[in-house]
């Protein structure tokens, strides 16, 4: 098999992998990217391997190239504050609620898992709307749809949204 028909044949897979553990598809669609990079370096190691250990080893590398971004992530945020100034981190923690970030970063990270569950159009529009903070003419220029099939679905997008966070036991956390 060539490395065009792998790259084809295994695309959805390893982004679905790369997403399920990021949770955000730009660092899914690097990641996916970074993966077939690492198999292309090493191509020539592959070449023997039936299409179920090549399928493994594939979603193997794409398991370890996230979790080595997660590590890599965790270990910035402990270097920065083991690197940063007490006086400095005092002085800011005493002017921001650092216990709100925190639960405004993991709302986001769970509003964005949950719209990514979403069909389209309400998966892209609500995710340009809530966390890229596109506004409506950005987000209608880009999709060139108008501004009130936008609204309308924005609308219908909201209400499933809400319903299945909803279903999950969470508080309706968006207006």
């Amino acid at each position: 098999m060539g490395f065009e028909d792998i790259v084809k044949n295994y695309t959805k897979l390893v982004y679905k992998i790369c997403l399920d553990m990021l949770s955000v598809p730009q660092d899914a669609e690097d990641m996916t990217q970074e993966v077939y990079f690492n198999l292309y370096k090493h191509i020539d190691r592959y070449n023997k391997l039936s299409d179920n250990e090549l399928k493994n080893l594939i979603c193997k590398i794409a398991l370890n190239k996230c979790k080595d971004l997660i590590k890599s992530r965790i270990h910035k945020i402990a270097e920065f504050t083991v690197l940063d100034d007490i006086t400095n981190y005092e002085d800011y923690a005493s002017n921001n609620n650092i216990d709100e970030e925190i639960f405004e970063q993991e709302k986001s990270m769970y509003i964005a898992k949950v719209i990514n569950e979403l069909k389209e159009p309400y998966k892209t529009i609500l995710y340009d709307y809530y966390i890229n903070e596109f506004s409506l003419s950005e987000i209608e220029k880009k999709l060139n749809i108008s501004k009130a099939t936008l609204k309308i679905n924005i609308y219908r997008g909201k209400k499933i949204l809400k319903k299945i966070i909803h279903n999950n036991g969470g508080e309706i956390l968006i207006e």
